[in-house]
């Protein structure tokens, strides 16, 4: 009897990771730019007597959606939105990292950076400064920045050959260890508009009722699993 309360526990463990991916995913919902993401779960299997094995399950890990997320105009001259699989260079405490948040700013030094104060790198990996007296600045669909007063630099945009092996760092960045960039080739870059999330409430929330329910259902399980135990103990014990 002890088989059933593990294997419905190893259930329960990875429906409660799911919910809270998806209401990771909910919490985010508006986030420009965030990611949906879902765990991806494996049979495991554990011989038990000649013959036989036990199912358990184990959630493999966290696969992200990588489709594009709305569009949305903002007029705002700083703000850009990747059109296609690149990301932005950020220059963080942590070292350089990615983002595909492009709410952009600048801080006290003219530098362009992100809504957290990191610095977005040009291409040579240098931050990149603006002078608020040349005038609006312009930016080019691949990332080459002007004023007035002539071009500025150009915005570091690079694309990964695996955007699933980058890793998520605090704050919507990535980091990206396993794998070297690449000079984006497939990526434009759309001034005055952000990218919003990919996340569907509407389906993240059906989602979430669902495991719910698996989630009662595999409790009435164990609670049917425990009243078995105790009827067993009771008859045994009026055993003479």
């Amino acid at each position: 009897m002890e088989n059933t309360v593990y294997i419905a526990l190893s259930q329960q463990t990875a429906l409660r990771r799911q919910l809270q991916v998806i209401a990771n995913n909910l919490a985010n919902m508006n986030t420009p730019a965030y990611k949906n993401e879902s765990l991806v779960f494996e049979r495991y299997l554990m011989p038990a007597g000649v013959g036989h094995t036990l199912s358990y399950v184990e959630d493999y890990g966290i696969v992200r959606k990588e489709s594009e997320g709305p569009l949305q105009k903002t007029g705002n001259p700083l703000d850009v939105a990747i059109d296609g699989p690149g990301y932005l260079t950020v220059q963080t405490p942590n070292g350089v990292q990615y983002t595909r948040d492009g709410h952009l700013q600048l801080n006290d030094r003219g530098q362009l950076t992100t809504g957290a104060g990191y610095p977005v790198l040009d291409t040579a990996g240098q931050p990149i400064t603006l002078d608020p007296r040349s005038g609006s600045p312009s930016i080019a669909s691949d990332g080459t920045i002007s004023t007035p007063a002539g071009p500025l630099g150009r915005i570091g945009v690079v694309e990964f050959a695996n955007p699933q092996a980058l890793r998520e760092a605090e704050g919507g960045y990535y980091t990206a260890k396993a794998q070297a960039p690449l000079p984006a080739q497939n990526t434009q870059v759309m001034q005055g508009m952000i990218e919003q999330s990919n996340v569907n409430p509407m389906i993240e929330i059906t989602r979430m009722m669902t495991l719910l329910r698996d989630y009662q259902s595999t409790q009435n399980v164990l609670k049917a699993d425990n009243q078995r135990r105790m009827a067993a103990i009771q008859n045994l014990a009026k055993v003479p």
